[in-house]
């Protein structure tokens, strides 16, 4: 067999469990966020130092599409999609896939009306959202805005065909789309920036978004899915996708409001505040996202499957099991990330045209939003546990105590404070906790027969084998820096990050299995049954070559 063939049976592969999909997800993931630090750093290195006003206009530029994408496309996804198609999936797949159709299509309507009329209003909306902006900073933004409106129509079609490969367990191909996304947002960096300025990058987010739906459709034929021009809004199913849209899309829209207070509020501080703030924000989401987010969408399939089939106890021990999961991962990594904050800053972003006074402060504003980072973790597999029983409400009514604490804790902070863009890390973080407590409160209380006790024993095992870790690293960091190596250059930074980065890793491990922590030894599984696959594939093309 050849080389391309065994890359597309890969790509093809189902996952059956959520730890193997979700680790999927999460190296596909990093592989992406090494490629948006990359995107980041040359961004920043282009505009930051030049033009620092162009550079938040074009942050600012997202908030509307992302605005009525999250609306219409997430909502629709997370919440209603999947669990409705998974569980017609299973009775009927011809009819699922007209359900499919239906809803992709019923969704490009609304959405090509919303954004004709963000195209009409997007001068008036922009200057609301954005008050603090220059007259020249509000013209820049609502022309990138107008462009990328456009890459959201790719993008909804693109998520659909996502969440269709996922409920077949098929992870490898739509992770690798945002991957592709990423190039040609850089190649667009060096080819049309020099041309076309900050547009340039704009085209190249169009072009990527163009591409990160295209290059799934191949699979999802290979699913069985054929695409028609169907629009019944009277199937039961279709009916029921908007039904608990609703609920998550007006959540959604609190989390929107919440991130449009936030530019609100930046856009009225000093130039490059929203900019470095969207750094750190870039730097807390990824390990949130690799082990919350991919274990939600990892799970959100498996745990609809559960309910459909009416499997209440396996739900309960799937969520207890990747909550564990998640946390086992995402508490050892936040705590590096707060020890290591000034290094990974400077390392991912530092150059020439990035000042120092800059590192200082994005890597301050990292320090107080490391608690959103495992907040995050957890409440992403929360959300989709509600998701699959069905139930979007109570994600929106915690969604909405989380946006009135945000709101209220900004306007004190960056009013009556001298903290800055610093005092919106920290609401975040307030934020956050708020949203964490309320969806376990309520979690708790409709989802009965947990062993509380147990689990909670476990998480404060992890929890004292991370700061074990902490404290090792940080130990050995101050020690390479003082007596070793001169830290000043990138290099020498690079390997003390390094080596105090593995001896927190080994210290946490060691210690994880000196506590006989169940979840290390789920993962050791894992990467064995991992290892031996890819011996398998090195094998098999080996002869070929």
């Amino acid at each position: 067999m050849k080389l391309s063939e065994h890359i597309s049976l890969l790509s093809q592969k189902k996952q059956h469990t959520i730890l193997s999909a979700s680790l999927v997800l999460a190296v596909t993931f990093g592989l992406s966020a090494i490629l948006g630090f990359l995107r980041s750093r040359f961004l920043y290195a282009a505009f930051f130092k030049c033009c620092v006003a162009d550079l938040d206009a074009y942050n600012a530029a997202f908030r509307i599409p992302d605005l009525i994408f999250k609306l219409l496309v997430t909502g629709a996804l997370s919440a209603s999609f999947i669990p409705v198609f998974s569980s017609a999936l299973q009775k009927d797949e011809k009819r699922a896939y007209q359900i499919a159709s239906n809803v992709i299509n019923i969704l490009v309507i609304v959405f090509s009306v919303a954004a004709l009329i963000a195209l009409i209003f997007t001068k008036p909306l922009n200057s609301l959202i954005a008050s603090g902006f220059t007259g020249d900073q509000i013209n820049l933004m609502v022309e990138l805005t107008r462009v990328l409106l456009l890459a959201q129509i790719f993008f909804l079609i693109s998520n659909f065909l996502t969440a269709i490969l996922q409920v077949n367990q098929i992870f490898i191909l739509p992770a690798l789309s945002p991957i592709v996304y990423n190039l040609f947002i850089i190649i667009g960096i060096f080819t049309l920036a020099p041309a076309f300025g900050i547009h340039g990058v704009v085209y190249g987010t169009v072009i990527g978004a163009f591409f990160h739906m295209a290059i799934q459709i191949p699979a999802v034929h290979r699913q069985g899915f054929h695409y028609s021009l169907l629009l019944n809004t009277k199937l039961t199913e279709v009916k029921e996708v908007f039904r608990l849209m609703i609920p998550r899309s007006l959540s959604l829209g609190l989390g929107e409001i919440e991130n449009t207070v936030t530019l609100f509020f930046a856009s009225s501080l000093s130039a490059g505040s929203l900019s470095l703030l969207n750094l750190a924000l870039q730097l807390m989401y990824l390990p949130s996202r690799i082990f919350g987010t991919t274990v939600g969408q990892a799970s959100l399939p498996m745990l609809s499957k559960n309910i459909a089939r009416n499997e209440l106890d396996n739900f309960r021990q799937t969520v207890n099991k990747i909550l564990l999961q998640s946390l086992f991962l995402a508490l050892p990594v936040t705590v590096i990330i707060l020890v290591q904050r000034l290094a990974i800053v400077r390392l991912l972003f530092g150059s020439h045209e990035f000042p120092w006074s800059a590192t200082l402060t994005t890597a301050r504003i990292l320090a107080f939003l490391t608690p959103a980072i495992i907040c995050q973790a957890i409440i992403q597999i929360l959300i989709r546990a509600f998701y699959a029983l069905h139930n979007t409400k109570i994600p929106f009514k915690v969604s909405f105590i989380s946006l009135f604490t945000n709101i209220a804790t900004s306007y004190i902070l960056v009013n009556y404070t001298n903290l800055g863009v610093v005092g919106l890390a920290i609401s975040s973080s307030i934020g956050n906790i708020t949203q964490l407590v309320g969806l376990f409160y309520f979690f708790i209380k409709i989802v009965d027969g947990f062993d509380w006790t147990k689990t909670l024993k476990k998480v404060n095992q992890m929890l004292f084998a991370s700061l074990i870790m902490g404290l090792v690293s940080w130990l050995s960091l101050k020690f390479l820096d003082l007596f070793i190596l001169d830290t000043t250059r990138v290099l020498p930074l690079a390997i003390v990050f390094s080596i105090s980065s593995l001896i927190g890793a080994t210290t946490y491990f060691f210690t994880a299995y000196r506590l006989h922590i169940e979840e290390l030894k789920d993962y050791h599984k894992f990467f064995l049954k991992f290892q031996y696959f890819l011996k398998k594939i090195f094998y098999k093309i080996t002869p070929s070559n």
